[in-house]
């Protein structure tokens, strides 16, 4: 997994956002702890955050609960939710959307 961020700065060179959060590849057991230290340092920031995850290509249950605990913090959007995790969030009992 890699992850990008980008913010709106002064200098149209300098595109880091500190509150987006876009993850590529995979997030699995394997990219667990480093897609977990994404998280946390994204959460360092006053207001909402977002992530997006339409570089995503594959989740499993260690994504799915990071993911939800990061929700409970009330102020993380999320986009770009494929069918597939949709579907696993659904197998898995949650009835909810993570873009909500």
């Amino acid at each position: 997994m890699t992850t990008e961020s980008s913010t709106v700065q002064s200098s149209p060179a300098d595109n880091q956002n500190p509150r987006h959060l876009a993850p590529k590849g995979d997030i699995t057991i394997f990219e667990a702890g480093e897609f977990k230290d994404s998280l946390t340092k994204l959460f360092k920031n006053d207001g909402l955050v977002s992530v997006d995850l339409s570089g995503v290509a594959r989740v499993d249950t260690a994504a799915i609960q990071l993911l939800l605990a990061a929700k409970k913090e009330n102020r993380m959007f999320v986009s770009g939710i494929s069918e597939d995790l949709q579907t696993r969030l659904d197998q898995l009992g949650f009835t909810g959307s993570l873009g909500e």
